[in-house]
């Protein structure tokens, strides 16, 4: 748990996790995934780790609603410190701080794709990139121009893999077969700047393997130097399992889609 732009966020969590009975979540981990009750100053009312059923969901939420009843007994003041409500690293003027849904596509008739215990499967994260990487979006040309390989390759291997149902480790730089992520200008009215981002990868490595088509619009504001606006959407089809990414039943190949959007506070 590194502290975010907003230490306050990290501290309070800690101390969620302190005050945690032993066993609720493990001693030694990098994530701390799954569902929480807690207090505005971290006082814990229940909690479990990782992904869970329905049955045990509601009994956490149940015991944490009867926790809290104990509690608003005795009321204090509520915290005002305003917290981080983003992931990630401190947000720098002129980069890219980028909200990343995980996302399972219909197959056929099927609209939710997913086992009986966990509906309509997403995962979200984040994606930053520093001004100088942002920068490389930006072209006063109308035919496409390719985004430099190193920012590319920071993406495919990072962010284009399947984190749909749980986590999974990064791609190796030999992983990634081909791939290239275009940009052009469409339209320049006064200070704003749009862009169409295209193009297409091909990831495969031990027994899985993701082949995504990208497509987006940037905008981008000249006066205040920020981007304004900003899509990305890769969507192909995946297959395999590993790490904890949850596909030991569901092999694929199956469609999936990876959405990147700009987070605006």
């Amino acid at each position: 748990m590194q502290d975010p732009p907003n230490p306050a966020s990290t501290k309070l969590f800690k101390s969620y996790v302190a005050n945690a009975p032993d066993g609720i979540f493990p001693k030694q981990t990098s994530t701390y995934q799954g569902l929480y009750c807690l207090m505005p100053d971290g006082t814990y009312l229940s909690g479990k780790f990782a992904r869970q059923t329905r049955d045990v969901a509601h009994k956490a939420l149940s015991d944490g609603l009867a926790e809290w009843k104990k509690v608003a007994s005795n009321p204090k003041p509520v915290p005002t410190n305003k917290l981080a409500i983003y992931g990630g690293e401190k947000f720098q003027k002129g980069g890219l701080k980028l909200q990343v849904t995980y996302r399972d596509l219909p197959r056929g008739d099927v609209q939710r794709p997913g086992d009986a215990r966990f509906p309509n499967p997403y995962n979200l994260g984040w994606y930053d990139l520093t001004p100088a990487e942002a920068k490389t979006f930006l072209t006063d040309r109308k035919k496409k121009v390719a985004i430099p390989d190193q920012v590319f390759q920071k993406l495919a291997r990072t962010r284009l893999k399947d984190a749909v149902r749980g986590q999974m480790e990064d791609w190796k730089s030999n992983a990634i077969q081909s791939g290239q992520l275009f940009t052009r200008l469409t339209s320049s009215e006064g200070s704003k700047k749009t862009y169409q981002l295209t193009g297409s990868a091909k990831m495969a490595a031990d027994g899985r393997s993701f082949s995504p088509n990208f497509r987006g619009t940037a905008t981008f504001d000249t006066a205040a130097g920020e981007f304004t606006g900003f899509r990305l959407l890769a969507t192909g089809q995946r297959s395999g399992k590993a790490g904890a990414n949850g596909r030991e039943t569901d092999l694929g190949p199956a469609p999936m889609a990876i959405a990147l959007t700009l987070y605006q506070p």
